[in-house]
């Protein structure tokens, strides 16, 4: 697989694009037969397992039965006494052979894991249309999941005519609700068509300043001109020359203020230029001291909060970001203190700690807890439009380690949670939402009156801040564009915010930085359905007075 070069020639650092396209990538996994000759990486990578069967007993008749299929890890697998296909070498033929039977005889979250499997192709193109038959199998079994599954296939026309309307329907019936607060990925597109019209309406209205002050230090300088060769020792003449000047020199700073308003907007990105050799760091991972308590406000209890912060900057094969590491401790610090997050941090971690981290919380989690994952560092997609989030020992060469989305997606699935949020400030963030997208929409706080799907079902989402676009490394401030905004709104936020108000916070005061350098990027909210979304919601609730300071 060839990593597509989507960030040459920036004019600022492009946060999460690596400047220099890794050649080839293999998973970075063994080869070994047994567990026992397996990477601890590998161990931790997520398997379809059968499980053996349980030991029945009928009367005096003892009997074996059925084998169990299971989403878990590798090491999990063998430990139950479980058979699996190693992940490298997994097909399509070998993740059917796991869930097909199952699946023929009714039930429906393996009907639901076939159709995944249909979707995603694994060592074969995508087979839509029997991805859309095992979804609307399980969705008449009563899985909310191939509802929602479904109905981004519908949206997206993949396997089926495209019917926007049809989508809607469906997803307010999986996700238990009325009204019409849903929005469609084409309402989505066309708010970042606005924007760039804006954009282009304000270059050409600076254009057009820029000339009427050319025009207005032409005249000016040709009366001075004039003047000056007239008897200027009278004082009428020398008080109208000293208008004159002045007003000459208000028009060259308008020029030379609509010169530099234009530079920087016509400045495209270009690789960023590094100060020097980049020092690796060592991944000790930051816990916080607090324990997860269970965070309750109006008389609802939401549960217990944790997040895994991951901030990478000093690549070792990699141009060096600016900012990754200052924006993790920023958000893991505003996480602690206003909303009651136990935090993990992990600063320049390589491929292993972040595999480690995201499945040692996994362990820590409850069916009523709430998971939030941050990544700032380097994202890349490949030929295939798949997305990797690179580690600091992400490398330029075959089998270099690199954490794909659509693996990280499994790992999520695997947790008890109910909701997750996925914030990825990374170049083309959005990968991890798979590739039929879907809609999100939804209350963009808690009330009294909201539909308690939200509240009871699972949430899985991704909010990314650019979508599949590069995005910005800095903004001036220490942070990233994206930080910076999310940090504000974290910060001064006094309502109990959904993903969805989240994003709406952040829409405006990011699109406005980045246009500022003549540039367009739009966080943008997606569900990952992969993962088990079944119409739930993610709530941030603050739990002391705003820090203004």
């Amino acid at each position: 697989m060839k990593f597509l070069n989507a960030c040459a020639a920036a004019a600022l650092v492009i946060a999460a694009c690596p400047l220099q396209a890794a050649e080839t990538w293999k998973p970075y996994v063994s080869q070994g037969g047994s567990l026992a000759g397996v990477q601890p990486i590998d161990a931790m990578m997520v398997v379809d397992c059968l499980l053996p069967g349980q030991m029945r007993r009928s009367g005096a008749m003892s009997y074996m039965g059925p084998r169990l299929p299971v989403k878990t890890t590798a090491q999990l697998c063998a430990m139950r006494g479980g058979e699996y296909t190693e992940y490298d070498r997994a097909s399509l033929a070998s993740s059917l052979g796991v869930w097909m039977d199952k699946a023929k005889g009714g039930d429906a979250t393996a009907q639901f894991y076939v159709g995944q499997i249909y979707e995603k192709g694994m060592d074969s193109a995508p087979d839509y249309t029997e991805a859309a038959n095992w979804y609307r199998k399980a969705a008449a079994a009563g899985s909310n999941e191939a509802k929602l599954s479904l109905a981004a296939m519908m949206e997206s026309g993949h396997g089926m005519p495209a019917d926007p309307a049809g989508a809607v329907n469906l997803y307010r019936e999986a996700m238990g609700i009325t009204g019409n607060d849903l929005i469609s990925k084409s309402e989505s597109d066309t708010r970042v068509a606005e924007v760039e019209r804006k954009n282009e309406a304000l270059r050409s209205e600076l254009a057009g300043q820029r000339a009427a002050a050319e025009a207005n230090v032409t005249r000016l300088q040709g009366e001075v001109a004039a003047l000056k060769s007239e008897n200027a020792s009278r004082k009428r003449d020398a008080r109208k020359m000293a208008a004159l000047e002045r007003s000459l020199n208000e028009a060259m700073s308008a020029r030379a203020n609509a010169d530099e308003k234009l530079t920087a907007m016509a400045a495209a990105p270009k690789s960023s230029a590094t100060d020097g050799p980049a020092t690796r760091s060592v991944t000790v991972p930051r816990v916080s001291a607090a324990t997860a308590e269970s965070v309750a406000a109006d008389g609802i209890r939401f549960g217990k909060y944790h997040a895994l912060i991951i901030g990478v900057q000093n690549y070792i094969s990699y141009d060096p970001l600016k900012t990754p590491i200052s924006d993790a401790k920023a958000i893991a610090d505003v996480l602690e203190q206003r909303y009651g997050f136990q935090t993990t941090t992990l600063l320049d971690a390589d491929f292993s700690s972040i595999v480690g981290g995201i499945v040692e919380l996994s362990t820590k989690i409850g069916p009523d807890d709430n998971v939030l994952i941050y990544f700032a560092g380097h994202g890349v997609l490949n030929a295939a439009q798949r997305g990797f989030w690179l580690p600091l020992d992400a490398r330029q060469t075959e089998r270099s380690p690199a954490l794909p989305t659509e693996t990280l997606a499994e790992f999520l699935a695997m947790f008890k949670a109910r909701s997750i949020l996925v914030i990825a400030d990374s170049c083309f963030g959005s990968a991890l939402s798979g590739s039929v997208g879907s809609y999100t929409g939804g209350p963009a706080e808690y009330r009294k009156d909201i539909p308690s799907g939200y509240l009871s079902r699972k949430a899985r989402y991704v909010l990314s801040s650019g979508g599949m676009s590069p995005v910005l490394d800095q903004a001036g401030d220490g942070h990233s564009v994206f930080a910076s905004a999310l940090l504000k709104v974290l910060r001064d936020n006094d309502r109990i915010l959904t993903q969805t108000g989240l994003e709406q916070a952040l829409v405006e005061p990011v699109r406005a930085s980045a246009q500022q350098i003549g540039l367009v990027q739009t966080p943008e909210l997606k569900k990952v359905r992969e993962a088990g979304d079944a119409g739930g919601a993610f709530f941030l609730v603050p739990k002391a007075q705003p820090d203004h300071g």
